[in-house]
């Protein structure tokens, strides 16, 4: 049982929607998943991703100084609020912290918590999905006492080439309704975001369905707002995690959906190079993949996507969405085909990678992704023997796969993505095809 929590926090807590702070007891059974898990932050909702683009405004005509001050009347905060923020920690889904008599739990990187004393002290755990300890005592990173804006989390200054479809991420506030977000291009405001007006929702991330192709130097930012639209928090600070640079004629390109595009262990977003298989590549890839996407989403926008930025090499892995989704495997094949041939068109070098498996039972048992179809392997097969049948491929599938041809339960939380150690694999995969490659030039 949680320990008596000092009569200010406690009022504070009761009174407040915490978001993603929130009270848990230990379960006696270690094993029972944890109901209040958020969404799969890594399987994209196609009906949302068509209301994002149409939320999406363009303000290239508006001029603003993106290092102003923000000049808006942010609403005080009668308590004090501590701000601590680590690095991930790998498969980790949820973190527990225990500060002040309390667990509390958090499904980011970091936390705000209002305490009553700001010099509190408190211990930070990593937890794997049904509450089994990871990593005792996190080291912490940042720790900031009443903060007026909101941390990033994005490592666009850890990536070789920022992914044509950024995720912006960020350490939520605990009294926030909903969040408005910013891309600034040279100087300019060119999109504005909102998220979701829902208190009881995730909000620590948000998928840019509109890619980012024109040259030029970018950052984003981010504040909180209540239900009214009314500021809580100043902007984000820039910095060189939130900024990027894009440059078009990009050697090695990779084309495919979440498992290029990133992201693991359910709440981890693709801005967090620990589970992007480009992290684990020597020889840097530029990121074109886009969560969610079947063979056909991507070859109807591969002359949008890949052209601008002439690649001498297009990686290719899809296919995964397809058999999850029952489409057969000749039609998945019919759209690879057609991928080829724009590919041979255009001068750009093919190479594809075998889907990876899926695990049925991981995915049953956490319950966030639909079951796939009885008869998904054999509509694989169909698309690995095609491609294995190419004069350029690269046999991913193999390495992550178990003797029952499901994917490795040890390489993936949710059943369908490769974590961590799943995108290592694939990233050296990668990497020893193209030294092969770079050796006989």
């Amino acid at each position: 049982m949680l320990k008596v929590v000092p009569i200010a926090l406690a009022i504070i807590l009761c009174i407040s929607n915490l978001g993603f702070i929130e009270f848990v007891k230990h379960s006696d059974n270690q094993n029972e998943i944890d109901a209040s898990i958020p969404r799969n932050h890594l399987t994209q909702n196609k009906n949302a991703q068509a209301a994002t683009i149409n939320q999406v405004q363009n303000f290239e005509d508006v001029t603003e100084n993106p290092a102003q001050e923000d000049k808006a009347a942010v609403a005080q905060r009668e308590e004090n609020i501590l701000r601590l923020y680590w690095d991930n920690v790998p498969n980790a889904v949820k973190y527990e912290i225990l500060i002040e008599g309390a667990t509390l739990i958090a499904y980011t990187n970091g936390i705000e918590i209002p305490v009553s004393d700001i010099g509190a002290k408190f211990q930070v755990n990593a937890l794997s999905l049904d509450g089994i300890l990871l990593e005792n005592k996190i080291p912490i990173r940042e720790i900031d006492t009443n903060p007026t804006s909101l941390r990033t989390t994005t490592e666009f200054d850890k990536m070789a080439y920022p992914p044509i479809y950024p995720v912006y991420s960020w350490i939520p506030m605990n009294s926030a309704d909903h969040y408005e977000i910013e891309l600034i291009k040279d100087g300019k405001i060119i999109r504005r975001y909102f998220t979701d007006s829902n208190p009881q929702d995730d909000n620590f991330d948000f998928y840019d369905k509109t890619p980012v192709l024109d040259e030029g130097e970018y950052f984003w930012r981010v504040r909180a707002l209540t239900n009214d639209d009314e500021p809580l928090t100043n902007w984000s600070e820039k910095s060189e995690s939130s900024s990027f640079e894009v440059k078009h004629q990009i050697r090695f390109c990779a084309l495919g959906d979440s498992i290029t595009h990133g992201g693991g262990s359910i709440s981890v977003p693709p801005s967090t190079v620990l589970y992007n298989w480009e992290t684990y590549c020597a020889i840097p890839v530029k990121n074109l993949g886009r969560s969610g996407d079947t063979t056909a989403e991507i070859l109807e926008r591969f002359d949008n996507d890949v052209l601008p930025f002439r690649p001498e090499v297009l990686f290719i892995m899809a296919g995964v969405n397809d058999y999850r989704a029952k489409i057969l495997g000749w039609e998945s094949v019919e759209n690879l085909v057609a991928i080829k041939n724009k590919c041979h068109f255009n001068g750009i070098k093919p190479v594809f990678l075998t889907p990876t498996p899926i695990n049925p039972a991981q995915i049953r048992k956490i319950n966030f992704i639909d079951m796939p179809p009885d008869d998904w392997q054999e509509h694989q097969k169909f698309i690995c023997n095609w491609i294995k049948a190419q004069e350029y491929f690269i046999d991913v599938n193999e390495k992550l796969t178990d003797a029952d041809g499901n994917l490795m339960e040890n390489l993936s939380v949710d059943g369908l993505h490769p974590d961590a150690d799943g995108k290592k694999l694939i990233g050296e995969t990668v990497a020893a095809w193209l030294d092969n490659y770079l050796s006989l030039k």
